[in-house]
């Protein structure tokens, strides 16, 4: 019974992202404890009730950035589109180029990237994303660029990982290699 479970939740999950779930399949056959271990905690993901769902999708672009240039960014842009979130917010976010961001969205966007990337910029940023948020707003946040972080370490331990990938955001290519990678 559970098999047939873990295989509806990852051909849902195939066809919300659009991109192959072959990595959850994989983690399935080798350990289904570990599978519902990771399907439980990646549930935890997506808890929005104090951010703007633009601010909140933004935050998770610059913690995906950080780990990822590929199919996890192409996953997380198709799902933004699904939520409804402009292809301009969202190609600004998944490549990079905060200077075409709103002041609050770059905000998110910086934290979440300083964040990840370990950056000290994060102490600085950390008391503008109160101001606007609240601990709320931080928390949610946190568990954002927490959980965005698990997919691409997930996929690249089970030997999914690959190379950097231009995304397709509404029919144009883009570059959403990180920044040091870019350049």
């Amino acid at each position: 019974m559970f098999g047939f479970l873990a295989r509806r939740l990852i051909d849902t999950q195939e066809r919300m992202t659009g991109s192959s779930a072959d990595y959850a399949r994989d983690l399935h056959a080798g350990s289904p404890g570990a599978f519902w271990r990771f399907t439980i905690a990646m549930m935890s993901s997506r808890y929005v009730k104090t951010l703007p769902p633009e601010v909140y999708c933004v935050a998770g672009f610059g913690a995906l950035r950080a780990e990822d240039c590929g199919p996890c960014v192409q996953i997380g842009v198709n799902l933004a589109l699904a939520q409804g979130i402009s292809p301009a917010v969202i190609r600004a976010a998944a490549t990079g180029d905060t200077a075409s961001l709103s002041e609050e969205n770059r905000l998110a966007y910086d934290f979440a990237y300083a964040v990840a990337t370990r950056d000290l910029r994060a102490e600085e940023l950390r008391p503008m994303i109160e101001r606007n948020w609240g601990k709320a707003g931080l928390a949610e946040l946190a568990l954002e660029i927490a959980s965005v972080r698990n997919y691409p370490a997930m996929k690249r331990a089970l030997g999914y990982g690959q190379s950097c990938q231009r995304v397709v955001i509404e029919g144009e290519v883009a570059d959403a290699r990180p920044r040091e990678a870019a350049a």
